[in-house]
């Protein structure tokens, strides 16, 4: 997410194409009081897209981002980012393996297009493409480890209706996956087998972001159009209450012990702490300008990635930061500052919590006892990619990374190994941006 130019020209430059009407999606991950990966909900503050961010120091903003952004202020109150050619899908014959095993599913559409997917042959990918803002087009796609088969628009197939207008995020939990779809104030509960939906969450939620299940009776449901954090009851598909958290709007959830912690990303400076046995919070702690990512490790410290905020923060900006955080006393114990120009957005651990990995233009890996930061990325971004989100593959520690290329068309899912080096590619669809694995 960065931009410096005007719209247009960004746009051809990514696209080599005068005749495309450029788009700024409003949901990529930096953060501008204008579009955010994080999705504006229309009462909320808007934020630019981050593929500006690295340019912004050196040019002016355009004239005409000035005025959307006084609109927008004036109107009222957002993870995880280089254009390329989608790669060719690596597809692999799965007829034989669908024979054998039970939980395949093949169905006509009516587009002359048959759909074949396995979800049980192996570990298979869930990836939710955000669409574009306020389009409505949202989807859903499948991709399978064990054959490199990929299923985009599995949603809509299946439900005959579209995803909805954003996808924020995805959770699986008790054998359901569960969609958080941002601009839409929805939340789908889908069949990870059938693709069918199986109930959504529409009342009572404001511009819903991640979902976390607190026990098999209870989750709760970050919001960008309020400070308050949902309760849900999974069963009835409803919201039940809610936790009063005096920030302005919260988003990503982990859960350590029997503690809950949320971190408060667009224009604010803090980490929550809430028991969820009383819903209330107990603790908050400033870790820097807008701490837009949170990850827990095997021994039970929270890592908090601080992007810094930019010009258009109302709380300032500074160089984004990373930090560890004892959970137990809610202190600091390591800071480590990026370097000048860095953009950072999403952040992931590998399966025994040991490494930690983050996206700033490229994808870097780092030992949680590291006592520095890495100076060579692991992947390097760039070289026509704009790189958007990435999944470390739980076991294998694979890294599946997003290309958003213009936000516009279909993105591509670049896979490589654990070291790094490109195995294949395929499609997904219009800006993919979430992940969950099955």
């Amino acid at each position: 997410m960065k931009i410096i130019q005007t719209n247009q020209q960004w746009i051809q430059t990514r696209t080599q194409t005068t005749e495309q009407k450029p788009q700024m999606h409003p949901e990529q991950k930096a953060q501008i009081h204008t579009t955010q990966k994080p999705r504006i909900h229309p009462e909320q503050k808007p934020q630019i897209h981050p593929e500006q961010k690295a340019q912004i120091h050196t040019t002016q903003k355009p004239q005409e981002e000035e005025r959307l952004e006084r609109e927008h202020r004036t109107a009222a109150q957002r993870k995880k980012h280089h254009p390329a050619q989608p790669a060719l899908r690596k597809i692999i014959n799965a007829g034989v393996i669908c024979l054998a095993i039970s939980g395949c599913m093949k169905w006509d559409d009516g587009q002359d297009d048959e759909m074949t997917i396995c979800p049980d042959a192996g570990p298979v990918l869930f990836i939710a493409n955000e669409g574009q803002f306020g389009y409505g087009n949202a989807s859903l796609s499948c991709y399978s480890t064990a054959t490199g088969q990929v299923e985009n628009s599995i949603f809509q197939r299946a439900n005959g209706q579209k995803l909805g207008d954003t996808a924020q995020s995805m959770t699986l939990h008790d054998g359901t996956l569960w969609i958080t779809v941002n601009n839409s104030n929805v939340i789908f509960a889908v069949d990870p087998l059938t693709f069918k939906e199986k109930g959504r969450i529409t009342d009572g939620l404001a511009s819903p972001r991640y979902i976390h299940f607190v026990s098999e009776d209870k989750a709760y449901v970050t919001q960008m159009g309020s400070g308050d954090i949902a309760i849900v009851d999974p069963s009835a598909y409803a919201v039940s209450g809610n936790i009063d958290t005096g920030a302005t709007s919260t988003e990503q959830i982990v859960q350590i012990g029997q503690a809950i912690f949320v971190n408060c990303w667009s224009d604010q400076k803090e980490i929550l702490r809430i028991d969820p046995a009383s819903d209330k919070v107990t603790a908050r702690l400033e870790t820097g300008i807008q701490p837009v990512a949170i990850r827990a490790d095997r021994n039970g410290k929270l890592w908090v990635m601080n992007d810094g905020g930019g010009y258009w923060t109302e709380v300032g900006s500074e160089q984004p930061t990373l930090k560890l955080i004892d959970t137990g006393n809610m202190t600091v114990e390591k800071t480590f500052t990026f370097p000048e120009g860095s953009y950072v957005a999403s952040m992931d651990m590998n399966s025994d919590k040991d490494s930690l990995f983050f996206l700033n233009g490229g994808i870097y890996a780092m030992s949680i006892e590291d006592t520095a930061l890495p100076e060579t990325p692991l992947i390097a971004g760039g070289n026509g990619r704009n790189f958007y989100d990435f999944t470390v593959r739980p076991g294998i520690s694979e890294i599946y990374v997003s290309d958003a290329i213009d936000y516009q068309q279909n993105g591509t899912v670049y896979r490589y190994s654990s070291d790094g080096k490109l195995r294949d590619s395929f499609e997904a669809g219009v800006c993919p941006g979430s992940f969950c694995w099955y």
